[in-house]
């Protein structure tokens, strides 16, 4: 499930599948489930940062999609339905993480093309475009967002899922989405300076 994440497999439609769910065939979740997975899985992962932990708030986010997939109406994609309770599983996790005081593992999970943030310092490009210690210290600062902006940063920059498919996600309207994300680049500027400066002094 850690691998890299793929399209959804193909077969017959989510929109078929989920009536023969609803038609009493389990056999057909589980095509949904095979055809997600890994999509979740990375969803989840980005979040929780953690893989261990990740592959049991997939599993529950799958459960608590079994059970609420009558209520599901139809009037987004399953795949933005899907997201949507495996990020919110996830953020209660996290929750619930912080109450136990449990430190979280920013070293797994997948990494984030720094590229994509476009929040690279320009001082010395040719050091650091495809730098593993720089795409290192992105991976890392993502983690210390708050988690609603590690979410929609998640969401939108590594799986690259449009606006709407992440404000669905989320369930905040598009124009909260572009706020989370524009105060999420700029947090993550500040921790990207401060981190690197730090590394600086460390060398001197």
């Amino acid at each position: 499930m850690a691998g890299s994440a793929a399209g959804p497999s193909p077969g017959p439609p989510d929109d078929v599948l989920i009536q023969k769910v609803l038609g009493g065939d389990e056999s057909a979740f589980a095509v949904l489930m095979e055809r997600y997975a890994d999509l979740v899985f990375s969803v989840v992962v980005g979040i929780v940062r953690n893989e261990t932990d990740a592959a049991d708030v997939t599993q529950e986010a799958f459960v608590r999609a079994y059970k609420a997939l009558p209520r599901f109406r139809g009037d987004s994609k399953f795949s933005s339905w899907l997201y949507r309770i495996a990020v919110n599983r996830s953020l209660t996790f996290i929750k619930k993480r912080k109450r136990r005081g449990r430190q979280v593992d920013i070293g797994l999970g997948p990494h984030i093309e720094a590229s994509a943030l476009d929040e690279r310092p320009r001082s010395d490009p040719e050091k650091l475009v495809l730098d593993d210690e720089f795409r290192r210290l992105v991976h890392e600062a993502v983690g210390e967002l708050p988690p609603k902006y590690r979410a929609a940063v998640t969401l939108f920059y590594i799986e690259e899922r449009s606006y709407k498919e992440v404000a669905g996600a989320l369930g905040i309207p598009m124009g909260t989405l572009k706020t989370h994300l524009h105060r999420a680049r700029a947090l993550l500027k500040e921790i990207l300076e401060k981190r690197l400066w730090d590394e600086r002094r460390r060398v001197v």
